[in-house]
């Protein structure tokens, strides 16, 4: 043979073998179709191509592998509100799990919308879980786990529950009462709150809280919650005055690092001693407006001007109200 015939030789053959490895990676990297309820067994990619609506099923998508990303395509997985029911859920009850990610994905209707058991390594990503009858999201015994750009509003109980040893990072999470956060965590629930409690003298809200409580002896966070500056603007408050503060009956700071980051509109504090449950929520300093001279009233003028205690500034019975109702939505929020 040729010299030249042999280069002919190897490069066909090198065309072909490159054909063939490229068909196969491919043929690999193409996600399974589901287009309904079903339990994943092997590791691979999975998508989901049509809404699921009024499952009656206990679980509709079971996640029984390690290695498995579970794409919903931009779906909804509708439940029924069967009793203990799951969206989706991660768990194998035979082996740990790990590396296992659900995303794109929207669930309401269930007991919980998503769930992971015993998973290293997972992550939630681009999901919605809302109206479901206890817990948007629940990680137990998941160490390392990644929640990011969730949405968890109008579930029954909490948006986000952990216990069990979890150690979960966040970020983009929403909740209804704040749209931004994110947070560092170990055993701890967190869920969106109704109005924020009131009793802060010459300080105010800016219009973003959340509610966390601590799950066991051995919960941590460290929490971010984004703000709007037209909101500090609309509140009259001072923007580098903003720090963490803590609603448990009367509002204070938590002891450790509290700060405001004025470039990216967040407040982030370690926010430790949650064992009650809380309302924590950026507050800032009112400012106080420059006082405008006004003519010396005759002593007849300022009589009949005199601010009573029953209509003048303070906080009257309607703020206590508020707070008495804020204490009893924590108390109701803690009991699990």
């Amino acid at each position: 043979m040729t010299a030249g015939r042999t280069v002919g030789v190897c490069v066909v053959v090198f065309v072909l073998l490159a054909a063939g490895v490229a068909g196969t990676a491919s043929a690999q990297s193409a996600p399974t179709p589901i287009d309904s309820c079903r339990t994943i067994a092997d590791d691979g990619e999975y998508v989901l191509t049509a809404d699921i609506a009024n499952s009656s099923q206990s679980t509709c998508v079971q996640i029984l592998s390690s290695d498995v990303t579970f794409d919903g395509g931009g779906h909804t997985i509708g439940g029924a509100n069967a009793n203990d029911s799951v969206g989706v859920k991660v768990n194998n009850s035979l082996t740990s799990l790990s590396n296992v990610t659900v995303r794109n994905v929207s669930t309401t209707g269930w007991t919980t919308g998503v769930q992971y058991l015993d998973v290293a390594n997972g992550s939630i990503e681009d999901v919605t879980a809302s109206g479901n009858d206890r817990h948007g999201i629940r990680l137990r015994a998941a160490s390392d786990a990644r929640v990011k750009n969730v949405t968890a509003t109008d579930n029954g109980r909490w948006s986000l529950y952990t216990v069990g040893n979890t150690t979960v990072t966040g970020s983009g999470f929403a909740t209804g009462s704040t749209d931004n956060a994110s947070f560092t965590a170990s055993d701890v629930a967190l869920t969106g709150v109704g109005s924020p409690p009131g009793g802060l003298d010459n300080r105010s809200t800016v219009g973003q809280r959340l509610g966390a409580v601590a799950t066991s002896g051995n919960s941590s966070l460290r929490l971010g919650i984004g703000y709007d500056e037209a909101n500090v603007t609309r509140a009259n408050v001072t923007e580098n005055s903003l720090r963490m503060w803590r609603f448990e009956g009367n509002w204070s700071q938590p002891d450790g690092v509290n700060f405001v980051n004025i470039e990216q509109d967040r407040v982030v504090a370690e926010a430790g001693n949650i064992d009650n449950a809380s309302v924590l929520a950026p507050v800032g300093d009112v400012e106080t407006p420059t006082p405008t001279p006004t003519p010396t009233a005759t002593a007849t003028e300022t009589a009949a001007n005199t601010t009573s205690s029953s209509n003048g500034p303070g906080f009257g019975v309607g703020l206590a109200l508020v707070a008495v109702l804020a204490s009893a939505f924590v108390l109701l929020r803690r009991n699990q």
